[in-house]
């Protein structure tokens, strides 16, 4: 935060980023809520005049795939490098015949 921007000003701008990072993911208010677990109206406030509370933060930049640091601060990149797979693709193994014999009775 700079030393020239108020608090009203850094709230401003926190709660401007806070939305901008659910609508780059696409999402409406009440999904971004039901993730946090809590109802629309609480997390509305949260885009509009009140700060996140701390122990969201993370939850939120990790739902919303955005850098902490940028949500903080607004500075560095929005979003989060893609998560790897958490399961690699891997090709199935071509399928083989199996051959049956016929076993004789004794």
């Amino acid at each position: 935060m700079a030393d020239s921007e108020t608090e009203t000003q850094y709230k401003q701008s926190f709660t401007r980023r806070v939305a901008e990072a659910r609508v780059a993911l696409g999402w409406k208010q009440w999904q971004m809520a039901e993730a946090l677990g809590m109802p629309q109206d609480k997390y509305k406030q949260y885009e509009g005049r009140s700060l996140l509370p701390h122990h969201l933060i993370r939850r939120f930049c990790l739902i919303a795939r955005v850098d902490m640091e940028w949500l903080m601060t607004g500075q560095g990149k929005m979003t989060l490098a893609p998560l790897p797979p958490v399961v690699p693709d891997i090709q199935p193994a071509p399928a083989t015949k199996v051959r049956r014999t016929r076993r004789k009775v004794a």
